[in-house]
């Protein structure tokens, strides 16, 4: 069996895709005695992803999709064909630290309650990014973080809120691997056998929350959730859909919202959430029209603010999906 499968998740980004499966070769390079394997699922890409990679030196084992299914459904294709003991799901945005897939592994090997594990993420200039994050509630539509974390860490509060809160506050001077309700899924290590006893990703999740509900189940089941703040890995955020379609982006991350409040907290409390999302949209308008005047940036977040106040009115329709939004910037059929 293997130490390590890596599975890379692409879509449209071949560039990233190339200086991702470069610093996973220096990583690799760094722990010789290692049996890894990597495996890179293309996600429907119209460009030329596959081929560039098929071209390179890296020669990892390539699987395409016809059509962009999302990120979780790409990622559990990459989970069926893995063969290692531990699998590390990785962004194509994503470098790594030449130290970070030794560092993980000896902490699975260490210690078999650790059932997945997240690094510290940077941006590409060395800025901290969030690397962890409390699971969406209902009270997290109505209060800040800064007041959960405050509420949430008092004497009595929860030893993992503890945790993140330290983790958040100082992320790149915390030197004890913590335990944490959620990591984020740019970098996400987990051992093989979870999948088994808890199953994949959720594939009605189709780009956000998918590893949020993943470590909610985990912990649900007993297991151990660990952020390792000595482990590194830089993350260019948004690269391969925010950019490029900013409304559809966010308009799916309320649906993903939506589905894990429904499955975690109920069907009262997503509606409850939908409800106050779409006031506070309403809302804002009419300070990003006023600050619009004088700001560009402001008019640009006044259009998307629009566009999500627009589908909230309209029912908030299932279609058009960010997968056709993307596809039809291509000029493509979706499917």
């Amino acid at each position: 069996m293997m130490d390590l499968s890596i599975v890379i998740a692409s879509y449209e980004t071949p560039d990233l895709l190339l200086a991702c499966l470069d610093s996973v070769d220096q990583s690799v390079c760094e722990m010789p005695t290692r049996a890894v394997e990597v495996i890179v699922v293309d996600n429907g890409s119209r460009d030329c992803s596959a081929a560039r990679v098929a071209r390179s030196k890296h020669n990892p084992r390539i699987v395409a999709s016809v059509r962009n299914r999302g990120f979780a459904s790409a990622m559990n294709r990459g989970l069926r064909l893995a063969r290692g003991r531990t699998v590390l799901l990785l962004n194509s945005d994503v470098e790594v630290n030449p130290a970070l897939l030794e560092g993980a592994l000896e902490r699975f090997e260490q210690d078999a309650e650790i059932a997945v594990l997240g690094p510290r993420l940077v941006h590409s200039d060395g800025r901290s990014q969030r690397s962890v994050h409390l699971p969406p509630s209902l009270a997290s539509e109505f209060f800040s973080e800064r007041v959960l974390r405050w509420a949430q860490s008092r004497p009595k509060g929860s030893a993992l809120v503890r945790n993140w809160n330290t983790a958040e506050a100082d992320t790149d001077k915390v030197e004890e691997d913590l335990d944490v309700e959620a990591v984020r899924g740019a970098v996400f290590f987990l051992r093989a056998t979870l999948v088994d006893a808890i199953g994949g990703l959720d594939e009605g999740y189709f780009f956000f929350l998918e590893e949020t509900d993943f470590c909610t189940r985990v912990r649900a089941a007993g297991h151990r959730v660990v952020y390792a703040s000595e482990l590194l890995a830089s993350h260019r955020l948004g690269a391969s859909s925010k950019r490029r379609a900013p409304l559809a982006t966010r308009i799916e991350y309320h649906r993903s919202l939506d589905r894990f409040l429904r499955l975690h907290h109920g069907e009262a409390a997503a509606a409850i959430a939908r409800g106050w999302r779409a006031l506070r949209q309403l809302v804002a308008l009419p300070l990003l029209a006023l600050a619009g005047i004088f700001d560009r940036g402001a008019r640009s977040r006044l259009k998307e603010r629009a566009g999500l106040v627009l589908w909230h009115l309209r029912g908030r329709p299932e279609l058009p999906t960010l997968a056709e939004v993307l596809a039809e910037q291509t000029g493509e059929p979706h499917g």
